[in-house]
């Protein structure tokens, strides 16, 4: 396992190197001028030349790129233009939030979704799988930004029981993980369902039952183990999703991750700070769907890495 690891790790480096040229690309054609931002509307056009060399920022587009990919290799990731501190530092201080965030949503989503899937496979054509998969749907459909201002609306302004905004205490958590939550359990809670189905009709499953064997072991330990491995892969296109920033629910929430520091990026055209989330976001998915290859070995021993 240790030789796949080390395969998969060098094969990711091209992946990556072509995500930084097309990240750099972007960012460079993003309407706007990030000196033009700093710097007052009426400087000088001897100010504007000046701040723009002291930036870099008039070198040439492959000198500029063959900087950025450099000092990302050497873990230099340049310097915010709008805080003026280096943007490892500024991710560093932002990345506790974020995966905090990340977990706790998909601590409410895994349990709630695979439950919810399970229940609807196994009551199949009823009213309880036609309900599940409306509330599933639901959840897919509606914007987890309006679900937000909805629970903001009903637990901090009309019951006033809960905080809207920050990250003071654990109370702030509750609910932008609940937000998270539902959109992530309502995918599970879909995917689950379909392979579940598949497998409750599987021979070895009649056979289970044949012998007499009661119903929730043979969903719980026969049919859900076997169904779990494209469950699994989903978790993981979430979790890494996640773990790039929340942009909508940080920033609704006023929570301090990376998702909001994107967003201010973004407004204030900080180059450096928007490739460097761009590259962590990359490498946040590149690491989780290497976890999720390494978790298909445990669930079905038949897999072997070689």
């Amino acid at each position: 396992m240790f030789v796949y690891v080390i395969k998969r790790l060098m094969a990711a480096v091209p992946t990556l190197l072509g995500v930084s040229l097309v990240i750099f690309s972007m960012v460079h054609l993003t309407p706007g001028d990030p000196v033009q931002v700093m710097l007052d509307v009426h400087a000088s056009a001897d100010q504007v030349a000046r701040l723009r060399h002291e930036m870099g920022l008039d070198r040439p587009l492959p000198e500029q790129y063959a900087r950025f990919v450099w000092g990302a290799v050497r873990g230099d990731l340049g310097v915010s233009l709008k805080s003026g501190r280096p943007v490892g530092a500024e991710m560093a201080d932002r990345l506790p939030a974020t995966l905090l965030l990340t977990f706790a949503g998909m601590g409410i989503a895994i349990p709630f979704g695979v439950l919810l899937g399970v229940i609807a496979a196994a009551k199949r054509d009823t009213w309880i799988d036609s309900l599940t998969m409306v509330v599933a749907i639901l959840g897919v459909s509606v914007p987890s930004f309006w679900i937000g201002i909805v629970l903001m609306y009903v637990f901090g302004v009309r019951l006033n029981v809960l905080p809207v905004a920050g990250a003071s205490s654990w109370k702030h958590l509750i609910l932008p993980a609940i937000t998270l939550g539902a959109l992530a359990s309502s995918v599970l809670a879909r995917m689950t369902r379909s392979g579940m189905l598949e497998v409750l009709s599987s021979d070895y499953v009649r056979t289970a039952r044949a012998k007499g064997l009661a119903g929730k072991v043979v969903l719980f330990k026969h049919a859900l183990k076997n169904t779990m491995i494209p469950v699994v892969t989903i978790i993981g296109v979430q979790i890494g999703s996640l773990l790039g920033g929340t942009f909508i629910i940080e920033q609704l929430y006023a929570w301090p991750g990376v998702g909001r520091l994107a967003v201010g990026a973004i407004q204030a055209r900080d180059y450096p700070m928007m490739q460097g989330i761009g590259l962590y976001v990359a490498s946040a998915y590149v690491l989780v769907n290497l976890v999720v290859d390494m978790v298909y070995g445990l669930l079905d021993p038949r897999i072997r890495y070689s």
